[in-house]
């Protein structure tokens, strides 16, 4: 197992990178990372697609005392209800163990990132941001009522394995290290996830921030 410190590695697009394809009045996924972290959308990659989709990895380890942070920063999807959490490894990709740590119904407006309302998204009551894995590799997850599928996952394994919605394009999570847009460094041990639930690839129906983790590669 090799934890991944981000040491400003750069990645060009691969020829087999899932292309971007922005949302009717929506900010790109481009757009997002420059303005608001300062990252580039392909060059900060943390977890290109160098040959297939289901060789990206996608778990992390906590990287030291106290609990992991994970929590939705901007909602751009679909607004029907909107669940999170994390998983263990389970018996093979396709049975991972999940649990459900924040849930919210809300979207996001392209105004409300320019004017810098309603960020984070509202969670509901019981909503935790915040668990303990322990020791052991997980991933993270998101997924959406509205879809009644088996969500999306940051191992694109996993996603081929349990949603047949999406198992032709099973790459639904884009990692990057977290950076300060107002001062340029690179956040500790966090990282910034651009997650696609459907099948258009935009890459900002769920934005996440996830603390307290190495990504393992």
């Amino acid at each position: 197992m090799f934890v991944c410190s981000w040491l400003g590695q750069v990645h060009a697009q691969s020829p087999n990178q899932p292309k971007i394809a922005p949302g009717p009045n929506e900010p790109d996924w481009s757009v997002v990372l420059k303005t608001r972290y300062g990252l580039d959308m392909y060059a900060d990659l943390a977890n290109p697609v160098e040959t297939t989709p289901e060789a990206v990895a996608g778990l992390f380890v906590k990287a030291g005392d106290g609990p992991v942070t994970y929590a939705p920063v901007i909602a751009l999807g679909l607004e029907t209800t909107n669940r999170g959490g994390w998983y263990r490894v389970g018996d093979g990709p396709s049975h991972p163990l999940k649990v459900n740590t924040w849930v919210y119904t809300f979207k996001n407006t392209t105004a409300d990132l320019e004017n810098d309302r309603n960020l984070p998204p509202p969670l509901q009551a019981g909503s935790l941001t915040q668990f303990d894995p322990g020791d052991a590799p997980f991933g993270v997850w998101v997924s959406n009522d509205g879809l009644n599928d088996g969500g999306a996952f940051t191992q694109p394994a996993v996603v081929k394995a349990v949603n047949a919605r999406l198992a032709k394009q099973p790459y639904k999570a884009m990692i990057y290290p977290l950076k300060d847009a107002r001062t340029g460094k690179v956040v500790p041990n966090a990282y910034l996830i651009g997650w696609e639930y459907s099948t258009n690839d935009d890459f900002q129906d769920v934005v996440c921030e996830i603390r307290n983790v190495r990504l393992v590669k």
